[in-house]
């Protein structure tokens, strides 16, 4: 209820003022008895300090001559105080029209494209024939096609075979998927076997078209076909069946891969000063503002961060602010202990698990093995994961 009425009383607006006088108190009474709202009454010697609502100062300054008390003027303050003082000076209320419609025309502008989806072309290209059907880098949003462009790029690009095209707040994305020749609405219709990508013991397989090979617990080795593009014939058929298909599935297996490597106990290591130093730049729309600063500092690392102004997370204003630190460091010879190594041992092959493994497969078993010597710490991990182990082979068509 304090802060409520706090609010209150800024929005209201009031006074704060300095009474002095023998009679000071005898003047406080008789204004709280003529309902004059005082606030926040202080007391310091024979001094007061109170505030005191602008409609009420005027009476209170009467009653004040009265009992022969003093009356000054400390602080005015509240909204309306402020609004008023705005209005009087005529670059308060232009600036915040300008402000306003700036604020309203960068957001009916397209700041950011997103293209998502893209291997074999160059983003350049696509964003050259978005140039061409209207959207750019700071085109009115308004005469953006989202459609019409979808249509263009994969008349324009025949290796698409599907893309979408959305426009949110400032920023339009552009998600695609790509495909060969031989593919119809994303379905490959070249015959193809699927064979297996590495030697492996089947974990399971499931076979949407074509003819298993394999069942699961085989061992197969790396090129062993596991669906065959052939058709199975049943026996009951007039003419033989020699049509081929695209063979397709799921085969996923346990593959087991080794990993090795050494962590050396003598290393150099960075150790940070305190010496660090930043530089900013700002980069509108596609003008980069900067200058040209080197460090002082022999070693040092440098960390990057980009902040970009938006209006809420549709909106993004193409004002980029890049912030620089260099922060200098020294090497320093450092002697791992046989715990310290093998924790970055683990880091390592932790490391090595996210960058070579897919996304899909899962890890069954990480067995590793250490051997410590002299200098050095020599390491062999055994890795087994469950993962889909099956590629496709196009299968060479018979000559007649």
């Amino acid at each position: 209820m304090i802060y409520i009425s706090k609010l209150w009383n800024f929005c209201r607006g009031y006074v704060i003022i300095s009474l002095y006088g023998f009679n000071a108190h005898r003047l406080i009474d008789k204004a709280i008895e003529s309902n004059i709202g005082l606030y926040n009454i202080q007391r310091d010697n024979s001094r007061y300090t109170l505030e005191i609502k602008p409609k009420d100062f005027f009476y209170f300054r009467i009653l004040a001559r009265r009992y022969k008390c003093k009356v000054s003027i400390v602080h005015k303050d509240g909204l309306f105080r402020i609004g008023r003082r705005a209005l009087r000076n005529i670059c308060y209320p232009l600036g915040m029209a300008a402000a306003l419609i700036f604020i309203y025309l960068m957001t009916q502008r397209v700041w950011l494209i997103d293209i998502e989806g893209n291997s074999s072309i160059d983003s350049y290209y696509i964003l050259e024939c978005c140039g061409k059907n209207n959207l750019y880098i700071g085109c009115n949003k308004n005469k953006v096609n989202s459609r019409q462009l979808a249509e263009n790029l994969k008349i324009t690009f025949k290796e698409i075979s599907w893309v979408n095209v959305s426009l949110k707040g400032s920023r339009v994305h552009i998600k695609m998927s790509e495909g060969s020749d031989k593919q119809v609405n994303g379905v490959n219709t070249a015959p193809c076997d699927i064979v297996a990508a590495a030697d492996c013991r089947i974990a399971s397989i499931v076979t949407t078209r074509g003819t298993p090979q394999v069942k699961a617990r085989d061992v197969v080795l790396s090129g062993d076909v596991l669906i065959a593009s052939r058709l199975v014939q049943s026996g009951t058929e007039e003419n033989p069946i020699t049509d081929k298909v695209s063979a397709a599935g799921t085969v996923r297996g346990y593959v087991t891969r080794t990993y090795g490597f050494t962590v050396p106990y003598n290393i150099s290591a960075k150790e940070y000063t305190k010496n660090t130093s930043s530089v900013y730049s700002i980069r509108i729309i596609n003008k980069l503002f900067s200058i040209k600063y080197k460090p002082k500092y022999d070693k040092y690392d440098k960390i990057t961060t980009v902040t970009q102004l938006k209006i809420g997370e549709g909106c993004p204003l193409p004002v980029i602010i890049y912030k620089d630190i260099y922060k200098e460091y020294e090497l320093a010879d450092r002697k791992l202990t046989e715990k310290e190594a093998k924790k970055e041992a683990d880091t390592k092959i932790t490391n090595y698990i996210i960058s070579q493994y897919p996304t899909d497969s899962d890890i069954i078993s990480v067995n590793t093995k250490y051997k410590s010597d002299k200098n050095k710490l020599m390491v062999s991990s055994e890795i087994i994961s469950e993962e889909n182990v099956g590629r496709e082979s196009h299968v060479q068509e018979e000559s007649q």
